[in-house]
């Protein structure tokens, strides 16, 4: 892919920091700022001429994030009143004549067996949750989802060309971090040394 800021990367962390706010919790657990940050990526790349022939997934693992970006695609107009994909970003026409799907917005269970050229995936934990408890009840209380290995598999390996991995980085650079989360601890390192700042 040729797309601006992640020409010849395969993967990237994009760093959304605790200050810009935390997850909330109610049926589900969402991170507005994150579906923010997220949303505006994903619409700079789709409107970017590098992007006319290359498909877009976005994965979360819980459903109120799912709402959450697709409130603020809506507001970008990416997506309609109905969370429908718009007509302009809904079906790719390749170049040899195939109609495709060109954007997906879901949790890891709605792209089990589906692939994309490029994937943005939504970590959604940030939390005070106490981050030197080695306890298994409260490293799920703190990371949830990133626990299973089956989903993080699933979630982190649907793309073709580039994952674009949204969080707070905070979270991984926790004394329990890797001992309950550690593919992503190393994920995140590989890219960014292990600092902070590695924002794209």
């Amino acid at each position: 892919h040729a797309l601006p800021k992640y020409k010849d990367r395969v993967a990237a962390w994009y760093d959304v920091l605790p200050k810009l706010g935390r997850e909330r919790t109610e049926q589900s657990k969402s991170r507005p700022s994150e579906a923010k940050a997220l949303a505006e990526e994903l619409k700079r790349l789709l409107d970017t001429p590098a992007a006319k022939e290359l498909t877009f997934g976005c994965i979360t693992f819980y459903s109120a994030q799912v709402k959450c970006i697709n409130d603020e695609l809506r507001r970008l107009g990416v997506v309609d009143g109905n969370d429908e994909i718009a007509p302009d970003y809904r079906d790719l026409h390749l170049s040899d004549g195939q109609i495709v799907e060109r954007l997906r917005i879901g949790t890891v269970d709605a792209f089990q067996g589906k692939e994309f050229d490029v994937v943005l995936l939504s970590v959604v934990r940030s939390n005070n949750e106490n981050e030197r408890d080695h306890d298994e009840r409260t490293q799920r209380r703190r990371y949830g989802h990133l626990m299973s290995s089956n989903r993080l598999c699933v979630s982190m390996s649907r793309q073709k060309r580039l994952l674009i991995v949204f969080g707070d980085p905070t979270l991984i650079k926790a004394p329990n971090a890797e001992e309950a989360i550690g593919p992503l601890v190393r994920f995140r390192q590989e890219l960014c040394g292990g600092e902070y700042g590695c924002t794209v």
